[in-house]
């Protein structure tokens, strides 16, 4: 019997939007059961007010913790963390993730967790650290991220963990949020921002994509979100100048810049658009969530396109056509215009 399970999810946001359908199968299988995740301080709002979890375990990357002080701190709270976990003891942990998770692994032997559930590499002298339940590492294009962590279900008897993403918009933001925005029949967020920069459309692309959107939808409220920041912060570089080149391009009331703070306030503004535009990442696979219809661009990459895509909501995703050319920057304007058509008349 499975009274206390433990989901370990360490990465990025997008990649924790979609272990939430695992999250919801766990609770649907095991009602009883106290269900955690441990996740680290710059995901954890996805998990914010989902009522399939009893605990949300949080601590800091050292990266996240800025200099020698901050990364004192954020040693002694994880200290405290692994005493914690030691004294829930869970009984089963899923190292919830499409590989080998190795800094899963060696997290639950710190915390003397049992029944620890993790893909392996297919030649296992290369790995430094086992999980007690061990499967195969499945072929990463082949399947999506939910389909993944499903895989990892299975010793639990569950094979059924497909459901939507799932996060949810704290009312008393959105709230707070609508108070601010001008009266619109439509809105559509527009996301411009993208780490890698194979994943950067760049802003006079987006600069032509928004008159368009302004000349032929006149009756749809443009909401611009972006990374904040500088471009060019070593630690967290931003588009805060990007984002001004287009207001200052398209001035009225029609573009709305949207500077949101934390995940919370993302995630609320997020919830007042109909359509998300933007490149693959977290604030995709969060409107994905919202259930909101999506315009995404990929890289042309297979292992991009079959494994990241929306999943479960009406989509359409745009990539360079040229099979030699993979970055994004080889979308065209025409190819965006004529998806967002299909989407909007439908």
């Amino acid at each position: 019997m499975a009274n206390r399970i433990l989901i370990i999810r360490r990465d990025n946001i997008g990649d924790l939007v979609c272990t939430t359908p695992a999250i919801a199968a766990l609770r649907t299988r095991y009602p009883e059961a106290e269900i955690a995740a441990l996740v680290n301080s710059y995901n954890a709002d996805v998990l914010r007010g989902n009522p399939n979890l009893d605990h949300v375990f949080v601590y800091q990357k050292l990266k996240h913790a800025g200099g020698l002080v901050g990364r004192f701190k954020a040693l002694n709270a994880r200290l405290r963390l692994i005493a914690q976990l030691r004294r829930w003891k869970p009984d089963v942990t899923i190292l919830a993730k499409a590989g080998y998770e190795r800094h899963g692994v060696n997290f639950a032997r710190l915390i003397g967790a049992r029944n620890i559930i993790g893909y392996v590499p297919h030649d296992l002298a290369k790995a430094k650290a086992l999980p007690d339940v061990r499967l195969p590492t499945p072929e990463f294009a082949s399947l999506h991220e939910v389909e993944a962590v499903n895989g990892l279900l299975n010793p639990l008897n569950i094979n059924d963990a497909l459901g939507p993403l799932q996060v949810y918009a704290d009312p008393k933001v959105v709230a707070r949020i609508v108070e601010q925005l001008p009266v619109a029949t439509k809105r559509i967020a527009l996301h411009i921002s993208a780490r890698e920069p194979e994943r950067r459309w760049g802003t006079e692309n987006f600069i032509a994509l928004a008159k368009h959107i302004q000349e032929t939808q006149p009756d749809t409220q443009i909401l611009l979100f972006w990374s904040p920041g500088k471009a060019n912060d070593p630690h967290h570089p931003g588009d805060d100048e990007a984002a001004q080149s287009l207001l200052n391009s398209l001035p009225g009331d029609r573009l709305i810049p949207m500077p949101t703070q934390n995940l919370t306030e993302l995630i609320a503004s997020l919830s007042l658009c109909d359509l998300f535009i933007g490149t693959d990442g977290g604030a995709m696979h969060l409107a994905v969530a919202l259930n909101k219809k999506i315009l995404a661009l990929f890289e042309n990459l297979p292992s991009k396109l079959n494994h990241w895509y929306p999943w479960k909501v009406r989509h359409m995703i745009v990539h360079g056509l040229e099979p030699n050319v993979l970055d994004v920057s080889n979308v065209s304007l025409e190819q965006l215009e004529g998806s967002l058509k299909i989407l909007l008349d439908e």
